[in-house]
């Protein structure tokens, strides 16, 4: 039993047990219970959120941000600092997952791409997010999606012709340097964009194993929430009072539901797993070009 517990896998249990706890102690029992009752619409809309971001190469902001932004009508900008900050806890639970698991990566696209996600996301929230208009930030979400239902449909099509994915690649140092800081660059103005960018050029340009191109994303993803949620904590001062609470009713949900995400996605097969994607993304699609039609 000891032995048991001592192994990596068990780390994700110690992760959600830790916040949990602190959780507990910051509020009580109680209070914590009743935060999660009174702030249902987000806690319900990050239990799906947190599903997707652990076990697909869209971040928990890919479910917040339009929920938030069109049907709880909540402003853009506060949509944004959530998604990074809920994605701090949820993506980083599901990346200790692809860890202690042993989920394949590509390390050497990890590495590549970091750097320039953080880059990215520091430029973007610090120089271009406060001049970025509010319907360009949904546009540009919505067109980070339809990118990423292309891709996916692009992978079927390759499938369905019988075209290997590459288990092993040898990427070009530009590409993913390029990549890493523009994925950057949109994370900071909506949230999420370093998964689905990375995503989109390991299943185009090298024809990547969908699984393992989904887990590398989930990792840049969790450390480019990180590095987003840092500066938007302790230089930029926007964790409000009022995020602080939708935090306090999703951080229960998600780091359960992020670690669930990436088991029970590597587990699935890979047509379940579009056909999901692109229903989401479509819904996503139209309301936002309803929207735009409105104007």
């Amino acid at each position: 039993m000891i032995e048991r517990l001592r192994r990596p896998s068990s780390w994700p249990f110690y992760f959600t047990v830790l916040i949990y706890a602190a959780l507990i102690w910051l509020q009580g029992l109680s209070n914590s219970l009743l935060q999660i009752v009174h702030e249902f619409e987000i806690a319900l809309t990050m239990a799906l959120g947190s599903f997707v971001a652990g076990g697909t190469a869209l971040g928990g902001g890919a479910v917040a941000f339009p929920v938030m932004t069109k049907v709880l009508a909540i402003d853009p900008a506060t949509a944004k600092v959530f998604s990074l900050a809920i994605q701090s806890f949820g993506m980083t639970a599901a990346a200790i997952t692809i860890f202690c698991r042993r989920i394949p990566i590509y390390t050497n696209i990890v590495f590549m791409a970091l750097p320039m996600s953080a880059l990215g996301v520091a430029i973007s929230l610090l120089y271009v997010a406060p001049f970025a208009p509010r319907l360009l930030v949904k546009s540009i979400f919505s067109f980070l999606l339809l990118c990423f239902a292309i891709t996916m449909v692009l992978r079927w099509w390759r499938k369905a012709h019988h075209q290997p994915s590459a288990e092993h690649i040898k990427p070009s140092l530009g590409r993913f340097l390029l990549v890493g800081f523009v994925g950057g660059i949109a994370s900071g103005l909506v949230g999420s964009g370093s998964d689905i960018a990375l995503f989109a050029l390991l299943i185009i340009a090298y024809q990547a194993d969908i699984k393992k191109a989904t887990a590398t994303s989930v990792v840049v993803m969790a450390f480019t929430s990180l590095v987003g949620s840092a500066i938007n904590a302790w230089h930029l001062n926007t964790i409000t009072p009022e995020i602080e609470q939708y935090l306090l009713a999703a951080i229960p949900i998600v780091v359960v539901g992020a670690p669930l995400g990436a088991y029970v996605c590597s587990k699935v097969k890979v047509g379940q797993l579009v056909s999901f994607l692109l229903l989401l993304i479509s819904l996503e699609v139209f309301f936002t070009g309803y929207e735009l039609w409105q104007q």
